[in-house]
């Protein structure tokens, strides 16, 4: 399909193939008139000398004087407390200034990461407890509610105009549930259409 002359030009390339030289070529004479650099100082190596005792030559030798001298003038050096509730440095270390010394993290009564914590584990904890108890004699009612509870609670009380003890009954739900939403306007039920402006 291609033109005729592309395909004579692929079979001339084809017919005349590279061939390398089979020797080296001789050194160009401009490469080789190249000057010497002038010599510089000589050097002798020292004879090394193997010495089986360790005396104050090698001693010398492997310190570096002025690292040992900045060592010298900074003199003995404090370490720096360790920031932790189990470390022994800041039970073993006294307050000499007389002032009282702030405390540097919280304890757990009034840490706010472990008081959530804590509420959460109260609040689980009670969570199983009624639903272990649920169906059974004495059962008041529930009061930890999920997502579609409050939507049916909601569009009972918003849409029917249910009273909050009607809706509490007919759910099953703890007296005074209703309550803890809110009135009417604080806590409402937003279909989708109204949510995406549809």
């Amino acid at each position: 399909m291609g033109s005729s002359s592309s395909k004579a030009a692929r079979t001339a390339a084809g017919a005349a193939r590279r061939q390398f030289p089979k020797t080296a070529s001789p050194p160009n004479p401009a490469s080789t008139s190249m000057v010497p650099p002038p010599p510089g100082p000589t050097v002798y190596p020292k004879q090394p000398h193997a010495n089986s005792v360790r005396d104050d030559t090698i001693n010398r030798d492997a310190a570096d004087p002025d690292f040992a001298r900045s060592l010298r003038s900074l003199g003995p050096v404090t370490p720096s407390p360790t920031f932790s509730n189990s470390s022994v440095f800041n039970s073993a270390q006294q307050n000499t200034s007389g002032y009282p010394q702030p405390q540097m993290f919280p304890s757990a009564t009034t840490n706010p990461a472990l008081q959530i914590l804590d509420a959460r584990n109260r609040l689980t904890d009670a969570a199983e407890a009624e639903f272990s108890e649920m169906g059974r004699r004495g059962f008041q009612g529930k009061q930890f509610l999920d997502v579609v509870l409050i939507r049916q609670a909601l569009m009972m009380r918003d849409e029917k105009g249910m009273t909050d003890t009607e809706i509490e009954k007919r759910l099953g739900l703890k007296n005074g549930v209703i309550a803890r939403l809110g009135r009417k306007g604080t806590v409402g039920d937003v279909s989708l259409e109204g949510a995406f402006g549809g």
